[in-house]
């Protein structure tokens, strides 16, 4: 790889460190699992301060106990990149959930997913250089809520296009929440302010084999996100990915949670045998059927995404008398899939909100990075605790950010 800076072409040799890669030969990289890998430069360098021949350093995006994420500019283009930083000491599972995030994007490519530009490494480091956004979707989310349905149903549909992309494809996200979203820039539309962008791929994997051999068995996520089949340690699928959605969507047009409690055995009960409180005399017939379609207990009813984006209200259509949803010919069609059936704040955000649910359980996280191999059906039979923690949740989500006056139509600015 070669640029020119100041009239001096510098070049790094790329290094191959992808395991996709370092499998078979060269033809496997052509696909897999039915998607092509994506030839992203990989490069190796001794120190940060190379990369300073190409980019010029900006702002702080966002920090955590990973690294941290930086404004950046290409020297050449003159164009805007966010860099992700990893340190590779004292990271614990965050250097091995990077480098996932890393096989997992290098797999796919879809508008409304992060795109990873290419990567630069050192003994000490990973750079990640991603596509700039310019807003972090919680942030606005606690200055507007709830959102009109127009607006939450741009959002959903953006989002459901997306996991219908990653589910085609055997990928389940796994920690979809708002702190994951993020607003980049429409290139048809400028104008368009909820371009959404799906991010933190860290707990992705690619699920394999047929039927029993195909379900998850990890306990990892963010519980208030958490679907049910999750929470009670049972296997589960991709359709953890739509109970999150509708979540999301259930907090877009509500501005609260479905399930809240400050103890955490109290709001894992709530997710597992309550039913969501819906304001229907404010909520079209439409949304609030589209929630209830979504926050099904037995993931075999729940409705997967391909059929989120034929629902009525995505479709801005009317239910009608006769429209009803069989079941029956639902639990048909995963009959032959499955038996029986989603952490911390986001990497791009700077600060935390009140709302965040953590789960103070420990994560039982993959054992590699992406488990292309069988995975085994035990299942895991005890919950641990950290000795000494206590049952404690940030506060209701329906309390309003002090001091915020924006309103849905209001222009945001860049971050």
């Amino acid at each position: 790889m070669s640029f020119i800076v100041n009239g001096q072409k510098m070049m790094h040799a790329a290094v191959n460190t992808d395991p996709l890669q370092l499998t078979k030969a060269q033809e496997l990289k052509q696909l897999y699992y039915g998607l092509k890998v994506r030839n992203i430069p990989h490069v190796k360098i001794a120190e940060m301060n190379e990369l300073k021949v190409w980019y010029d350093f900006g702002e702080k995006i966002g920090e955590g106990g990973f690294g941290m994420v930086m404004s950046v500019k290409d020297r050449s283009t003159n164009k805007k990149w966010a860099m992700k930083v990893v340190f590779k000491t004292n990271v614990g599972n965050r250097l091995m959930l990077a480098q996932q995030e890393i096989q997992i994007l290098k797999l796919i490519q879809h508008p409304h997913i992060i795109y990873l530009d290419r990567i630069y490494e050192s003994s000490k480091r990973i750079y990640m250089i991603f596509e700039k956004c310019y807003g972090d979707f919680a942030k606005i989310y606690h200055e507007r809520k709830p959102f009109v349905e127009k607006i939450a149903k741009k959002i959903i549909s953006e989002l459901v296009d997306a996991v219908a992309y990653l589910h085609k494809y055997d990928i389940v996200h796994r920690d979809l929440k708002m702190e994951n979203i993020l607003l980049g820039e429409n290139p048809e539309d400028p104008s368009d302010e909820y371009y959404i962008k799906l991010t933190d791929f860290g707990l992705s994997i690619v699920r394999s084999g047929k039927g029993v051999d195909s379900m998850l068995h990890d306990f990892c996520g963010t519980l208030c996100y958490m679907a049910p089949e999750m929470i009670t340690f049972r296997s589960y699928s991709q359709m953890c990915d739509m109970w999150s959605i509708g979540v999301i969507l259930y907090m877009l047009v509500m501005g609260k949670f479905p399930f809240f409690s400050k103890n955490q055995q109290e709001l894992q009960d709530l997710i597992c045998t309550q039913d969501p409180k819906l304001n229907e005399s404010k909520l079209s017939v439409e949304v609030t059927d589209l929630i209830l379609l979504l926050l099904v207990k037995d993931p075999v009813k729940r409705m997967r995404a391909t059929e989120v984006l034929q629902h009525p209200w995505i479709l801005n259509t009317k239910i009608t008398k006769g429209m009803h949803y069989n079941i029956m010919e639902k639990m048909k069609e995963w009959k032959s899939e499955m038996t029986v059936e989603s952490g911390a704040v986001s990497d791009w955000v700077a600060t935390s909100t009140d709302d965040s649910c953590k789960s103070k359980q420990p994560m039982a996280l993959p054992k590699t990075n992406i488990n292309f191999e069988r995975r085994s059906s035990k299942k895991l039979n005890t919950r641990s605790k950290t000795p000494g923690s206590r049952d404690v949740l940030p506060k209701d989500a329906s309390k309003t950010t002090t001091g915020s006056t924006r309103k849905n139509g209001a222009r945001r600015k860049p971050v």
